[in-house]
């Protein structure tokens, strides 16, 4: 149906967007501190908040960063995570310092992410 988790989320918490929704937000402020972003509203955060999760399920399914197939998207998911991240003002290594915020909000439901 196309309907996923995230949707279903918006529509019972009553937002427009699927980055409003509690999970999303809890991840969007985590990326902000880690990266000293000041603009909650940047997109950039918004898609280190969608990538942090990506990755994290990816490596929890024995995906790892490779030049072929799911190991090359994943790699390519990193590159593109660090370099919004860089955009927000990160220094130095921030990416996996996201993993925890991660498996607070959803470590109960995945618990391969703990």
């Amino acid at each position: 149906t196309g309907m996923g988790l995230e949707r279903i989320a918006a529509i019972m918490q009553g937002v427009h967007s699927n980055y409003e929704i509690d999970l999303f937000q809890a991840l969007i402020k985590a990326a902000a501190k880690v990266t000293d972003a000041q603009d909650l509203e940047d997109k950039s955060l918004r898609v280190v908040a969608d990538h942090i999760r990506s990755c994290a399920f990816l490596i929890a399914d024995g995906v790892m960063p490779s030049n072929e197939g799911r190991g090359y998207v994943l790699r390519r998911i990193i590159r593109r995570a660090v370099r919004h991240g860089n955009k927000l003002g990160a220094k130095g290594a921030f990416f996996y310092k996201l993993v925890a915020a991660l498996a607070e909000q959803m470590g109960e439901a995945y618990p391969e992410l703990v």
